[in-house]
């Protein structure tokens, strides 16, 4: 299907005398009984919360608006920020993003995370700038606005 969503990631892992790796894909099929469709965002991201994704947004090529109910079926987030010590937290569970929260998902400067999140509403998702030290671990609450690009597939219900 051609607008079918696709991706790939790999990983390499363990000390260097006994590396091994890890790779797969993370594909999504949009499902039109569903009303599956395209949004892409780019979104700054506050150190006080910001929705990933809210009302002002719009499915591509449909003119229809980005609901708080609408189920986000698969989402790629990338922090497209160029200064090392510039994150963004993510919470998928309707919560704070807080860099210190213990289900925050956190993304350094050029860093991108794909999830498949079928029960995930776009009212769950929120993001929060952080600081990252020079380890790239989340240090302190951002105080800058944090730059990302989303990709989403999502079911406008």
């Amino acid at each position: 299907m051609a607008d079918q969503a696709i991706s790939s990631s790999s990983a390499s892992v363990f000390m260097d005398d006994v590396r091994s790796s890890l790779g797969g894909t993370n594909n999504y099929t949009p499902v039109s009984g569903d009303d599956d469709a395209w949004v892409f965002a780019e979104v700054g991201v506050t150190h006080s919360g910001t929705d990933i994704l809210d009302t002002s947004d719009s499915y591509l090529g449909v003119a229809a608006a980005v609901a708080t109910t609408d189920k986000v079926k698969w989402i790629a987030i990338k922090n497209v920020s160029t200064t090392s010590t510039e994150g963004i937290g993510i919470s998928i569970s309707a919560g704070d993003a807080a860099y210190n929260t213990i289900d925050t998902i956190i993304l350094g400067n050029g860093e991108m995370v794909i999830l498949k999140t079928p029960n995930l509403t776009v009212a769950g998702l929120h993001g929060k700038s952080c600081t990252l030290d020079s380890d790239g671990k989340p240090s302190a609450q951002g105080s800058s606005t944090v730059n990302i690009q989303v990709a989403a597939i999502l079911e406008n219900v």
